[in-house]
């Protein structure tokens, strides 16, 4: 699902993970948090 504001022009949305373990998706969300810049954490 995602919602979309104009005004403050962010884009929200919810990702679900799913699988069985040791499938990478701890280090997908690490990944991503590392990448992602500073003031957007």
């Amino acid at each position: 699902m995602s919602f979309i504001n104009y005004a403050a022009r962010e884009i929200n949305v919810k990702i679900v993970f799913y699988g069985p373990g040791l499938c990478g998706k701890t280090t997908n969300l690490q990944y991503i948090f590392e990448k992602s810049a500073p003031q957007q954490k």
